[in-house]
């Protein structure tokens, strides 16, 4: 498994020439575990842990908030006050040099599980870019499809695996529906599907899926594979029910309400 991931970030790396060091990272919030670097290339192990060691940074926002995160220059970029060049190089004295280079840094975080999360991430000599941010989430699909593909050698967890990634989709689509209706950000939406499904006891990625076919009115697009998602009724309640709520709190009160 890590030698498959360290060959799609050497890959990744070759389309960044300018990247000080890339990571992955995964975070499975069911076994009570914190966030862990699974493989690294360059700087990127040690970055990481400075960030979750509680410096902040890139990789602690996109794991804490499962958007995208990306900064222009990472010593003095004001949402990380605590990460900056001195207490990097206090943690880590012995790649001060490469401190010295670091200048943009991003992170792009995907769902793994119902409340898991992997992120790939960067760390540049040049401010990162809208480019470096569609790169780190184009790698990010293949960290997943090496995930896929280890576990295809394991019977028992390939379904599991598969049936996480075809429900990324809809989980996204659930939070984008979210944004238009409540007018809320990627994380706010989040928030309420993965309250809800914890509300509702229902898998968050049956309650995804529920809410855009109960929203359509149409079975909902998924990959033509053996592990298409299908809610079952107490999921498509949930769905209904929090579509009516968010319906509800996002509509106009009038002068007599």
């Amino acid at each position: 498994m890590i030698a498959l991931l360290q060959r799609v970030l050497e890959r990744m790396q070759a389309e960044l020439p300018e990247s000080l060091g890339i990571s992955v990272c995964v975070h499975n919030r069911h076994r009570g575990e914190g966030p862990s670097v699974i493989t690294a290339l360059g700087i990127g192990e040690e970055l990481v842990g400075a960030q979750l060691s509680g410096l902040g940074g890139p990789v602690a926002d996109a794991l804490s908030h499962q958007v995208p995160v990306l900064s222009l220059d990472l010593w003095t970029d004001e949402r990380w006050p605590d990460l900056t060049f001195d207490a990097i190089t206090a943690r880590e004295p012995g790649l001060r040099s490469s401190w010295e280079r670091v200048h943009g840094s991003a992170a792009a975080p995907g769902v793994w599980q119902d409340d898991a999360t992997v992120v790939v991430a960067c760390t540049l000599t040049e401010p990162a870019t809208a480019a470096t941010m569609t790169t780190l989430i184009n790698y990010e699909q293949l960290v997943s499809a090496a995930f896929v593909s280890t576990a295809a050698k394991h019977a028992s967890a390939f379904s599991d695996l598969l049936s996480v990634l075809q429900s990324r989709g809809a989980i996204e689509q659930a939070k984008g529906a979210l944004m238009g209706r409540v007018g809320c950000d990627a994380e706010q939406a989040w928030n309420i599907l993965r309250r809800a499904s914890q509300q509702f006891n229902v898998k968050l990625r049956e309650l995804a899926v529920a809410l855009i076919e109960h929203i359509s009115g149409a079975p909902a697009e998924q990959p033509r594979t053996p592990a298409r998602i299908a809610p079952d009724r107490p999921a498509r309640t949930a769905a209904r029910l929090l579509w009516t709520a968010m319906t509800e709190s996002a509509r106009p009160q009038g002068r007599g309400d």
